[in-house]
């Protein structure tokens, strides 16, 4: 049986550099040629039915990089071409990454009108103090309207906030979730603050809140979203109900068929019944069963619902306890201990 696909499209640009973030690759330049980054994404999106054929798509995800700074029209025009090569399923999630300051009432509504179904807000926090730690850009009025705005124009709609700040207390923290849910939230997704080499916090010695205080700010927030009517599917990511969750990460830590278009762009694709990588619209190499059972234990561990057997075989090839018990022995026989 061969997966319905995941398609992430990624936008390079960002208009600053946030101090935590490690994904940053350029600033967004003055003069920009969309035209020829839509082509870009046409030629990869072709490229990749070719290899694959006219497979089902149940998601397309444009992150980034700050892709609300991408005009409606691209967007469009990228659907339209993944809609020419592949088949949209009916229903399929069409998400897009935004940042608060980075568009306007009626931007909003062009990217609904354009095949949007899903937003995600990169709010990151809901702190006057937060915003300007975490060198944001938007403020918390313009926050608060995007966050009216988002949930309002499109069915489905979630925002990140990053926890674990330096001397957070759960005090505050609860108030910057208490004021979240007052716009109806059916999705959130929370993220531990981590200072990675490279990053601007590295560079300036920043530490976040210590392991021990973050856990447990960790599980409070667990309980405390519980108790308003949240479940925890993933270590990062709360829906109220399954409908709600996100299709195009659970491909990810489900170990599903996704390819990836744009530069640095990656995927995991299953074709003439083998795995491959691809980067940058290209295959790249095979990927072995063991990388990828590897993969799917590393990525479906992240979920409640964990590793289901059957899916294991499914995407692998390989019992999931014989590749566990095969595993633990050769652990063992290294530690002299068989």
């Amino acid at each position: 049986m061969v997966d319905d696909l995941a398609i992430y499209i990624h936008f390079l640009y960002c208009k600053s550099r946030c101090p935590y973030c490690d994904f940053f690759r350029a600033l967004h330049p003055k003069v920009f040629d969309e035209e020829a980054l839509v082509a870009r994404y046409l030629e990869e999106i072709k490229r990749f039915a070719e290899l694959c054929g006219k497979r089902k798509v149940k998601s397309v995800f444009f992150g980034g990089g700050t892709p609300s700074l991408l005009s409606a029209c691209a967007v469009e025009r990228v659907l339209e071409g993944i809609a020419g090569h592949f088949e949209i399923k009916s229903g399929a999630e069409i998400s897009l990454e935004a940042n608060p300051n980075t568009f306007e009432k009626e931007k909003f509504l062009d990217f609904r009108r354009a095949g949007v179904n899903r937003l995600s807000l990169g709010v990151q926090t809901l702190e006057p103090a937060g915003l300007k730690f975490l060198g944001r850009t938007h403020s918390l009025d313009e926050a608060l309207e995007a966050m009216a705005l988002g949930a309002s124009a499109f069915d489905k709609f979630s925002i990140d906030l990053i926890y674990a700040r330096p001397e957070q207390t759960w005090e505050a923290w609860q108030k910057e979730l208490d004021l979240a849910l007052t716009f109806g939230l059916k999705h959130i997704s929370l993220y531990e603050l981590s200072i990675e080499e490279g990053t601007v916090f590295y560079k300036k010695n920043i530490k976040p809140l210590n392991e021990e205080d973050a856990a447990r700010l960790y599980e409070q927030t667990v309980f405390y979203l519980r108790s308003k009517g949240f479940e925890r599917y993933e270590v990062s990511n709360f829906a109220l109900d399954e409908k709600n969750r996100s299709e195009h990460n659970l491909t990810y830590w489900q170990g599903g068929d996704y390819i990836g278009i744009g530069e640095g762009a990656h995927g995991r694709l299953k074709t003439h019944g083998k795995i491959y990588a691809t980067v940058d619209g290209e295959i790249k190499e095979e990927v072995s069963a063991l990388e990828r059972a590897e993969e799917l234990l590393f990525m479906g561990l992240r979920l409640n619902e964990g590793v289901a057997a059957e899916r294991f075989f499914e995407v692998c090839g390989v019992e999931l306890f014989d590749f566990l018990n095969s595993e633990a022995l050769k652990r063992l026989e290294k530690l002299n201990l068989v």
